[in-house]
C-alpha cells in the first residue's frame, strides 16, 4: 500500500465538510434495504522525524473492520526506501504500546529488499472525544455516512531503519469509534 493510500486512509476518520447539494439528498444514516452497515474502531498515527541527513515517514492505521495498513518512506543521501503492507491482521496499538515491522524495499528500479523498520511506542488519551458526522457522494448516487467519535492520542514514536534510530513527531495521532453505513439511493 502506497503512502498516499495510507494518508487517504487515515484521513477517512476525520472530519470534512459536505456540500450542501450531497447532504439535501442524503438518504437516512440508519440505511434500509441494500444499506451495508459496519462498525470501525481502532487508531490512526502519521509520524516523522530526522536523523541527520535520513528522514522517516511512518503511517499506521488499525481497523476493527478492514485490517491494518502501514507505510514507511525513508529518504537518506544514497537513495529512497519504502514499505507496507496491508490489509493485515497484526495488532499495531495495544494497552499504550504502539509496534510495528514494516519490510522495506529501494524505491529504484531494482526495488531490493532492504531489511527492515521496526517502529515502537507508546500512546495515550490526550483529550475529550469529538463528535463525527460525515456524508460523501462518491460515485454518484452512493453515499457513506459515518457517525462515531474520534479521541486525540499523544504518542511518543521511533523507528530503527538502515542502522539508524530515528525519534519521530506525530501530526495525527487519534482513536476512531465510528459507525458507518454505506448506501446506494439508485440514482446515478
Amino acid at each position: 500500500m502506497t503512502r498516499a493510500a495510507l494518508a487517504v486512509l487515515t484521513a477517512a476518520g476525520t472530519l470534512a465538510a459536505v456540500p450542501a447539494a450531497a447532504q439535501a439528498a442524503t438518504p437516512s444514516p440508519e440505511g434500509g434495504p441494500g444499506a451495508a452497515r459496519t462498525v470501525e474502531k481502532g487508531y490512526a498515527v502519521n509520524c516523522s522525524g530526522r536523523s541527520g541527513d535520513v528522514f522517516v515517514a511512518v503511517d499506521l492505521y488499525q481497523n476493527s473492520a478492514y485490517g491494518t495498513h502501514t507505510g514507511v518512506v525513508v529518504e537518506t543521501p544514497e537513495g529512497e526506501y519504502g514499505g507496507g503492507y496491508g490489509p493485515g491482521d497484526t495488532t499495531l496499538f495495544s494497552g499504550g504500546a504502539i509496534t510495528a515491522d514494516i519490510p522495506v524495499r529501494r524505491l529504484d528500479e531494482t526495488g531490493e529488499p532492504a531489511g527492515g523498520a521496526t517502529v515502537t511506542g507508546t500512546y495515550t488519551t490526550a483529550g475529550e472525544p469529538t463528535r463525527v458526522r460525515e456524508v460523501v457522494e462518491d460515485p454518484p448516487g452512493h453515499y457513506v455516512i459515518t457517525r462515531g467519535t474520534n479521541t486525540p492520542l499523544t504518542a511518543s514514536v521511533t523507528v530503527e531503519v538502515l542502522g539508524r534510530t530515528v525519534p519521530l513527531s506525530c501530526s495525527t495521532a487519534f482513536a476512531f469509534d465510528l459507525t458507518v453505513v454505506r448506501v446506494t439511493t439508485g440514482r446515478g
